[in-house]
């Protein structure tokens, strides 16, 4: 689910039961990441088919580019809260 976050844009997965946020756009070219898939804890770019683990945004083997930023998001009664760095 796309969000934005003070000036962020930002995607909300829920991989299993765990829910992250990413920044929103491909580190390779800007690909809008809330047009791909999610699976096996991966997030799938929908422009080049490359993945990132949801565990730390590391890129699919084959690509030379920095990993997915990821943030963490805590799940409480009153909301989702967000830490960014």
């Amino acid at each position: 689910m796309p969000v934005t976050v003070g000036h962020r844009s930002l995607l909300l997965v829920r991989d299993g039961e765990r829910i992250l946020a990413t920044e929103r756009a491909c580190p390779h070219e800007g690909a809008d990441l809330s047009l791909g898939r999610c699976g096996g804890g991966r997030l799938f770019c929908p422009r080049h088919l490359a993945s990132f683990d949801l565990r730390d945004g590391s890129v699919s083997p084959g690509w030379s580019f920095r990993p997915l930023r990821l943030f963490d998001v805590e799940v409480a009664h009153d909301g989702l809260w967000l830490t960014l760095d």
